[in-house]
């Protein structure tokens, strides 16, 4: 509501002092809400642990008078930055103010993406509620093949290989984390990136699905982000509504690449560290978000020396380079994830140890955790058919490629993910994002 006003309010009036004014009043006042329910508690922890290095007698029970303790709404992440990101619009007058209160609560609200994004833009989602929209065969088609995808990806894929990557995951025993693998540890953390993948663009492909039977269009938010071939590639193709959102808000109001070469550098660094914090008031978010910052600056610094493909080297080992280059940017982005993915620091420390202590390697059963040979096949078997799916997506340049594939063909694919669905699915698991 408040955000209703205020876009009204900024429309209404041409002096630039007092839209500065009720621009900064919607941005503080959804920063806040956001901050209260999702920081505060986090920031008491930091002060208190900060505190305590000067003088450890304080706050003897550990600041839990100071917490709230607020139970977090779900999605709020994605209706605040959707809502904040309209008014900041109106204001730059990228949009006019909507007059109508229901048109502008049924965009903030709708609910195929409410609760998990994509985070829609006004120009994007605001504008189809005054369109007329009429149900017709393409639409039915492809908001079924979306569903059916976005099942599969979530109840068969994601949370079926949920309990493989919590092996090493686990929580700690008698208060320390048991040492794994280096295989092992390696291995789940590169199947914890195809696990959240497939579990929130599942999410995605379901609210896309839903918004496409209503008659409504919403920003594909992940386009083949295992067949990046560079960190800046892969953020073009993950999560791209937030990215979107962290660039126009963000990365360039801070300046962008405007200011120099080390003034972009720091803004990237700065984006990317907000946007793990984005994703939860946690040290491993924000180690995660500055780890990304920091392959995206490396990247840029080195890509220019990088040795370039020869034009007489042969289409099959161009295509060789190119798959090398894909695995390993995923790779590096599912080794990342190892922060995104631990309960704390600790943990994430400790499979970090174990990747890296050469002593840690054996193809053998270790701290519980099946032999190499047994748990890649365990996840590879998940991933197998949606690799396919992506692949075939990635190379004809859209979701809806199943529809040129012959009658038997596509009527087979229906029918093993109809099984893997029904028959091998996992029900009743949240979504990973609903967290956000």
């Amino acid at each position: 509501m408040l955000d209703y006003c205020i876009g009204r309010a900024i429309d209404a009036t041409e002096s630039e002092p007092r839209r500065k004014t009720l621009i900064f009043l919607s941005v503080a006042s959804n920063l806040t809400v956001l901050g209260i329910f999702k920081y505060y508690d986090f920031f008491v922890h930091s002060f208190v642990d900060l505190v305590h290095l000067f003088s450890p007698g304080a706050f003897p029970d550990q600041g839990a008078s100071l917490l709230l303790k607020v139970i977090l709404p779900v999605g709020i992440s994605f209706y605040t930055f959707q809502s904040m990101a309209y008014t900041v619009d109106v204001y730059r007058r990228v949009v006019r103010a909507e007059r109508n209160f229901l048109d502008f609560a049924s965009f903030v609200c709708f609910f195929p993406q409410l609760v998990a994004g994509p985070i829609e833009r006004a120009h994007d989602l605001l504008v189809q509620f005054k369109a007329g929209r009429t149900l017709n065969w393409d639409a039915v088609r492809n908001g079924v093949w979306l569903f059916l995808l976005g099942f599969y990806m979530k109840v068969y894929v994601a949370d079926n290989m949920a309990p493989l990557v919590n092996q090493v995951y686990a929580p700690p025993v008698l208060g320390a984390y048991p040492v794994h693998g280096g295989f092992q540890a390696f291995l789940a953390s590169v199947g914890f990136g195809f696990q959240i993948y497939a579990d929130f663009w599942g999410y995605s492909a379901i609210a896309m699905g839903a918004a496409t039977l209503l008659g409504f269009r919403l920003t594909q938010n992940f386009n083949n982000p295992e067949m990046a071939e560079n960190p800046a590639d892969l953020w073009r193709r993950w999560h791209i509504s937030l990215n979107r959102w962290v660039t126009d808000y963000i990365y360039i109001p801070l300046g962008g690449s405007k200011l120099g070469v080390t003034r972009k550098y720091i803004n990237l660094l700065v984006a990317m560290s907000l946007m793990g914090l984005w994703h939860g008031a946690s040290s491993t978010f924000l180690a995660w978000g500055s780890l990304m910052g920091a392959w995206l600056v490396i990247h840029q610094i080195v890509k220019d020396h990088l040795p370039r493909t020869p034009e007489r080297w042969p289409s099959f080992a161009k295509s060789a380079v190119k798959v090398l280059k894909m695995a390993g940017t995923w790779t590096l982005f599912g080794l990342s994830a190892t922060f995104f993915r631990s309960r704390d620091m600790d943990q994430a420390l400790s499979l970090w140890k174990s990747m890296l202590n050469p002593a840690t390697y054996s193809l053998d059963s270790v701290g519980g955790v099946p032999s190499v040979d047994v748990y890649f096949f365990s996840l590879f078997q998940k991933l197998a058919l949606l690799l396919v799916i992506d692949i075939m997506a990635y190379r004809k340049g859209t979701l809806f490629w199943v529809f040129d594939q012959p009658a038997w063909k596509r009527t087979a694919l229906y029918c093993v993910m109809l099984f893997c669905i029904i028959i091998l699915g996992e029900f009743g698991k949240d979504v990973i994002y609903f967290a956000f």
